[in-house]
């Protein structure tokens, strides 16, 4: 059972500080992408299921979902998984291991030698120990 993070009252700001994938799930509806579905960060997030048609329940079940992603430490090692870096050229020659450097509601940095990434939990995939650079 995950933590309740977000609630109809809270405002779109609020819920992009309280964890940055909030951005990620309004994107999946749509949201706040182009000129006819913009919302504005000061819209409530019930408001913004009413006002587009969206069940409440289930954006708050998808907000609150981000709790349950699994948590990544500064120090830990991970990997770019093969299917992003696959999409993305100007990954090819990045190392294969980085480094978590930082930590900020739910967006992590991680440094790959001399690449600096940004992305969520769900963007990197923990590496083992024993697994070399």
């Amino acid at each position: 059972m995950s933590a309740t993070l977000f609630n109809p009252e809270m405002t779109v700001e609020q819920a992009f500080k309280v964890h940055a994938g909030a951005r990620r799930v309004f994107a999946r509806y749509h949201l706040g992408g182009c000129s006819h579905c913009a919302i504005s960060e000061t819209h409530r997030i019930g408001q913004v299921a009413e006002d587009y048609g969206i069940p409440l329940e289930l954006l708050l079940s998808d907000l609150n979902k981000l709790g349950e992603q699994p948590l990544l430490k500064v120090g830990d090692r991970v990997r770019i998984p093969d299917q992003i870096r696959s999409k993305v050229p100007e990954l090819a020659n990045v190392a294969e291991v980085g480094e978590v450097t930082g930590e900020e509601n739910g967006a992590y940095t991680v440094e790959f030698g001399e690449v600096r990434l940004q992305g969520l939990a769900e963007d990197f995939l923990p590496v083992k120990e024993g697994v070399r650079a």
